[in-house]
Formats: structure tokens, C-alpha cells, sequence
């Protein structure tokens, strides 16, 4: 009996001096993440010259996407891949402390990857190879278009949108306007290339009519991940076709007081390179423009200051 007494006794003396030890340890596990206020995340804005967003914070070790803020810019959301838990992730400005990235309650992880937020702060579309039904197989090799609604602090379980934006083949990067216009690319049968960019207007709260844009946007190769300007001023979209400076380019085209498009126009080669660019997207504010390239050898987020844009607009049309 005194062997066991004495046994007890050594191990409620080891445990009160392992749980604060232990208890340490956990405040450590949640406290690692740096304490970041402001706009943008706390981020140093960039000039002309693109900067990774956010390095070690936002854009690490495992590949990092598709992004956009909020319009009073208290959220952000990205995506990350090719971790253990990848998927779409949500970071809130809170007391004006920016909180911990944790994974959208939308999110299908590995299943998702292009996305974008509405100008209204309340829609988010998502691009997913989830299964469209419960315990059903997820796509092969395309990705179907949902949506998902922030109802207070919360948000809803996504949505498929039905025919005619999403044909079961591979629809993917939406992007909407302030009227709700969505705009997507496809690898639908019917286009000009291997993917075309489409638009469909929102009536009556459904898409109907998907309009191929055609030329000079589409052409006979790939033309994909479209940003539409939230007035439809402009479109930023990634294309191999030749005459770019690597495998895929962004380009931008004006829209026209004919409801036509000007012939496109490469970013040039402060943004793009010999390798992919792609993801393109801009602040709400106007004010920074967003891209993925892998030029590094990682997949990584990129920003620059949208003076870009207006210094690729024709003459005709600058103020």
C-alpha cells in the first residue's frame, strides 16, 4: 500500500508541474500568429513594382490563390492548396485586430479553388469539383459554379447554380458586377477555344441567356479567369495566346459605348513572365490590383498598384 501511495503522490506532484507547463503550451500553439491592424492587412502597400501579399502570414510555404476583400476591407479571403487543410479561408478585421485564417464554413477544402465576392459583401461564388450530391463523387477534371449567403456573421451552405451557367463540364472563376452579371469561363462545346469567357445576366434573381463575349476577346485558344470591373468598364483575364511572354498572360480590354471591347492589351512584363499568371483580380477600392504567378517556383498571391490600369486605357477614353 505505501508503494502506491507513493506512486499516486509522484504523479499529482509531476501533473502540477506539467500543466502549466502544458498550458503554456497551448497559449503559445494560438498566439504564434502576429498581431496585424490597418488596411490590407496590416500590409505595407506596393508601387508599380508587384510584392508578394502578405509573405509568411497570407502566401507561405504550400501554394496560395485566388483572393478578394471585402468593400469596407474588414474582410479577406484565399485560397490555399496543397496542405493538410486546404480550401477557401476567411480572415475578419475584429476590434481592428485581423483574426486568425480559418477555413470558410462554405469551403469544400481540396475540392475548391477559384472564387470571388460580390460587390454586395452578401454572395460569394465558388468554382468546386465538390460532389454535387451528398455522398455522391466529386467532379473529374471540371468544376461547377455555386454561391453561398452571409445571413449576420454567418454564411450559407453553397448552392449550385443550375443551367445554363453550369453545364456538368467545367465552369470555373466567377466574377459578378454591381448589377449582378456573372461572368465566367467554360470549356463548354460551342466556343471559339479550348476555354471561353461567357457572361449571363442576373434576372429576376435567375442567369439566363449565357452570352459568349466572342471577339477580340475570345480567340481560337484559352481564355480564362475573367475579373469584370464592378461597372463593366474593363475585364482582366488570362489567355496563352501567342505573342505573350510565357505559358499564360493577363490581359485587359475596355468596354466600349457600343457595348464592345477593345482589342486586348498584355500587362506587360513588370506582371507577367516566361511562367503562369493568372487569378487576376482588383480591391474594391480600385486601388491595388491582385494576380497568382508561380514565377518563383511557388504558387504565390502578388499585388501592384492599379495605376496599371489606367495607364493601359486608350487615349480616347481617359478623363
Amino acid at each position: 500500500m505505501k508503494s502506491i501511495s507513493g506512486f499516486i503522490l509522484v504523479t499529482q506532484i509531476s501533473l502540477i508541474f506539467l500543466l502549466p507547463a502544458c498550458a503554456q503550451k497551448n497559449v503559445n500553439e494560438t498566439s504564434d500568429f502576429p498581431e496585424l491592424t490597418g488596411p490590407y492587412i496590416g500590409q505595407n502597400p506596393p508601387g508599380l513594382t508587384p510584392e508578394i501579399f502578405a509573405s509568411d502570414i497570407i502566401c507561405t510555404d504550400a501554394p496560395e490563390g485566388c483572393s478578394s476583400f471585402s468593400k469596407d476591407g474588414n474582410l479577406f479571403m484565399f485560397v490555399r492548396s496543397g496542405s493538410n487543410n486546404p480550401g477557401i479561408f476567411i480572415m475578419e478585421q475584429v476590434n481592428g485586430i485581423w483574426t486568425k485564417p480559418q477555413l470558410a464554413s462554405f469551403s469544400a477544402g481540396k475540392f475548391d479553388w477559384d472564387f470571388m465576392l460580390a460587390p454586395d459583401d452578401r454572395h460569394v461564388f465558388v468554382s468546386s469539383g465538390r460532389p454535387v450530391k451528398e455522398g455522391g463523387d466529386p467532379l473529374l477534371g471540371g468544376h461547377q459554379i455555386w454561391v453561398s449567403k452571409r445571413n449576420g456573421n454567418k454564411w450559407t451552405n453553397a448552392k449550385l447554380l443550375k443551367y445554363p451557367v453550369n453545364l456538368g463540364v467545367h465552369d470555373s472563376y466567377p466574377s459578378i458586377t454591381t448589377d449582378g452579371t456573372l461572368y465566367f469561363f467554360s470549356r463548354r462545346s460551342g466556343g471559339n477555344g479550348d476555354a471561353d469567357i461567357y457572361r449571363c445576366k442576373n434576372i429576376y434573381g435567375k442567369y439566363d441567356n449565357v452570352e459568349n463575349l466572342g471577339a477580340p476577346i475570345n480567340g481560337i485558344y484559352s481564355d480564362l479567369d475573367p475579373f469584370i470591373a464592378p461597372d463593366e468598364s474593363y475585364l482582366i483575364f488570362c489567355s496563352d495566346r501567342p505573342g505573350g511572354m510565357g505559358k499564360d498572360d493577363i490581359y485587359i480590354t475596355f468596354r466600349t459605348k457600343e457595348d464592345g471591347w477593345t482589342d486586348p492589351v498584355n500587362l506587360g512584363k513588370e506582371i507577367n513572365s516566361p511562367y503562369h499568371e493568372y487569378i487576376p483580380s482588383v480591391t474594391p477600392d480600385g486601388k491595388y490590383f491582385f494576380f497568382t504567378t508561380n514565377k518563383t517556383g511557388n504558387r504565390d498571391i502578388y499585388w501592384v498598384s492599379s495605376k496599371i490600369i489606367e495607364e493601359l486605357k486608350p487615349e480616347r477614353m481617359k478623363d
